[in-house]
């Protein structure tokens, strides 16, 4: 997933250099506090995520449009079982990923200010994929003895909010990025960590919910002009 990330940013940021050195590009590390009706069906769980993108400023105006990709793991679950293979009283490792990746189209309001920071707003629409994978391991460091995905589904995605862009020198080509948004999906069947359970011969129930994300989701990031 690594090497996606930078191989897709790396694309983002030739292809609108390409067209014009009003570009600009980073990395974003956000983290999902859910609120509304979505609160109360999940707790308190953490939706932290990491995203790159790519903006391309259209000349003589304040608008960048470009995209972002996303990519989450909102809970994790171990367990341990002696009932994986039949006849071996060996205990397995059973580790169990929620994940979410995201892909948005995004359009951005920065004008130039006479401040020392830039204020913008901005909106995104999308498609988002959450899945839920599986890994037998004999310990920690084993290669997996099996994995798949459990549950999974699609759905579309938008975020509202905007922020601030602070220069980290004069030139004004990095800027620390401070940014709130509002993150409201299509309904989904999703788990999370505490919706699996095991009976006493090992075997899994999985009870996937069904909901819309919203989130509350601040972050911070870095960026570049180019």
């Amino acid at each position: 997933m690594k090497n996606l990330l930078t191989a897709l940013f790396l694309f983002l940021a030739v292809s609108f250099s390409s067209y014009a050195q009003d570009g600009l590009g980073g990395i974003q590390f956000n983290g999902g506090i859910p609120v509304g009706d979505f609160q109360p069906e999940v707790g308190n769980i953490l939706f932290p995520s990491i995203s790159i993108s790519g903006l391309y400023q259209l000349p003589k105006t304040p608008f960048f449009v470009g995209g972002e990709l996303g990519y989450g793991r909102y809970g994790t679950a171990m367990t341990r079982s002696r009932d994986i293979i039949n006849g071996t009283d060996q205990r397995f490792r059973i580790r169990r990923n929620n994940n979410a990746i995201n892909l948005t189209g995004v359009v951005r309001v920065m004008p130039e200010t006479p401040f020392w920071v830039r204020p913008f707003v901005e909106g995104q629409f999308g498609g988002i994929h959450t899945y839920t994978r599986s890994k037998v391991r004999e310990n920690r460091l084993a290669d997996p003895l099996s994995s798949g995905t459990e549950v999974y589904d699609w759905g579309w995605i938008y975020q509202l909010g905007g922020g601030l862009m602070i220069p980290l020198e004069k030139s004004k080509e990095t800027f620390l990025e401070l940014r709130v948004n509002y993150v409201q999906t299509s309904e989904m069947d999703f788990l999370t960590k505490r919706d699996a359970s095991y009976n006493d011969q090992g075997q899994v129930t999985l009870s996937p919910r069904t909901a819309t994300f919203q989130m509350i989701q601040p972050s911070i990031g870095v960026k570049f002009m180019f």
